[in-house]
This record gives C-alpha cells, sequence and structure tokens, in this order.
C-alpha cells in the first residue's frame, strides 16, 4: 500500500506547490550556492518559519558565522527569534565548550562527534530539524583521508535519526558540483540550488531545485526575491 510522504513546507512563496507541498520529513538536503546567494539565510528561514508557524523543534548549527553576528543578520531580514525557544541556534564557539550538549568534542575528528552531538541532543531534548553551516567549514575540522566512506556514514547517521537535515555548502567559481567532493549530491537526498546571474550593473538571486527524492518537481530555475516579508520566486 501507498504510504503519504509526510512533507514540511518551506515557506518560500510559490515553491511549496512545486514540491508536491515541500520538504520529505526526515531528508538530508544540501542547500549549494555561490558565495553570497543568500544560501544561509534561506535555510535559516525555513526553519524559523518551522519553529514559529509549526512549533517544530529546530537547531541551527553554524560553524562560520558567530551567532549573535547571525541573529543580528537574521532580524534584519525580518526573522527576530526573541520568544522563539524552539529555535536553537548554537556556533563553533559553543560547541567547543558543548555547554548545550554535554559532551566533549575531540577536535582531532569533528565530524563523528558532530553527529554524536545531535544525537544526544534529539535523545535528550528533541529535534525536528537541524541545518548544518556549514559543510566546508566541517570538512576543515576533520580529516578526510576518504571522503566518500566518511561521508557516507555522516549523512546515513543523520538520515537513521529522521532529523530533516539541511547542509549548506558553497559552490566554488570554478566549479559546477553542488559539493566539494561531488559525492555530496548522491548521498543527499535532495539538492536546492541557489544562483548568481549578473546582467549588466545587477546580479539577480534564481533558485532551482535540481534533485527531491520522492517528489515529482519541477527542474527550472525561478528568480528568488527577498524582503522583510520573506523569500518568493516569480513565475513567469
Amino acid at each position: 500500500m501507498y504510504k503519504k510522504v509526510e512533507r514540511l513546507p518551506t515557506y518560500i512563496g510559490g515553491m511549496d506547490e512545486l514540491l508536491e507541498g515541500g520538504i520529505p520529513r526526515g531528508s538530508v538536503v544540501l542547500f549549494s550556492g555561490r558565495a553570497g546567494s543568500m544560501k544561509s539565510s534561506l535555510a535559516f528561514s525555513i526553519l524559523w518559519n518551522l519553529a514559529k508557524q509549526l512549533k517544530l523543534k529546530c537547531v541551527y548549527l553554524s560553524l562560520e558565522q558567530r551567532s549573535d553576528s547571525l541573529l543580528r543578520s537574521m532580524k534584519k531580514l525580518g526573522m527576530s527569534t526573541e520568544g522563539l525557544d524552539n529555535l536553537m541556534v548554537i556556533d563553533l564557539g559553543k560547541l567547543r565548550d558543548m555547554t548545550e550538549l554535554d559532551l566533549t568534542l575531540d577536535q582531532k575528528d569533528w565530524m563523528p562527534n558532530l553527529l554524536d552531538g545531535i544525537r544526544a541532543y534529539n535523545e535528550n531534548l528533541g529535534c525536528d530539524v537541524v541545518a548544518i553551516d556549514s559543510l566546508d567549514a566541517l570538512y576543515a575540522l576533520s580529516p578526510m583521508a576518504n571522503p566518500r566512506i566518511k561521508l557516507f556514514h555522516f549523512i546515513e547517521g543523520l538520515r537513521d535519526m529522521n532529523v530533516t537535515t539541511f547542509l549548506i555548502t558553497e559552490i566554488r567559481e570554478e566549479h559546477t558540483k553542488f559539493g566539494h567532493y561531488g559525492i555530496e549530491s548522491f548521498l543527499a537526498d535532495g539538492i536546492v540550488h541557489l544562483d548568481l546571474q549578473r546582467d549588466g550593473k545587477n546580479v539577480h538571486l534564481y533558485i532551482g531545485v535540481a534533485k527531491m527524492r520522492e517528489t515529482n518537481h519541477s527542474r527550472d530555475y525561478f528568480p528568488l526575491l527577498v524582503d522583510k516579508d520573506g523569500f518568493n520566486i516569480v513565475k513567469e
């Protein structure tokens, strides 16, 4: 018997109807784009809306930007976290202390320890959605002698927890692959690609869903607009 897929809305105006209602719950999804393509802001906005609208428990792990700086930036986009206790933002400094997760990280290899930390957080406090910003920063903190095996175990570990996960990754100017090693695309359940296109002196932002398992979706790219009311796609 066919089992209906439970989906989480993205709250990107015009996008969810193209994804049969949203992202399949429990998926591991890449948010890929060049620097400045607002991939972190977009991922944060989805968590912020899920926490606010659906009261889901969400965790945003920032391995690059300090949490106070991140929260100030998000507030300017209309996403204040004041009173939103079910959205936890944890940065690298807090991870080092592990005051939230009550664990001691072996700094020689952060990837398996981060996975253990997320698992412990989920078991003790509950977690519906987690964003890791970014995979590139995590690679810098972990030895990657065999990226294929290591990433397989990391992503499978996230998937086994049934926690919907957003992995933010940067596309270098000279590259076309969605992740640093190229294998992230095969291991992830979905890929949301943010693209920048120059038109004269103007730079326009576009969004496309290159992959989303269990979903009949469009692979077209759409202009993406952002203001104080959130993110919206433009359908021509």
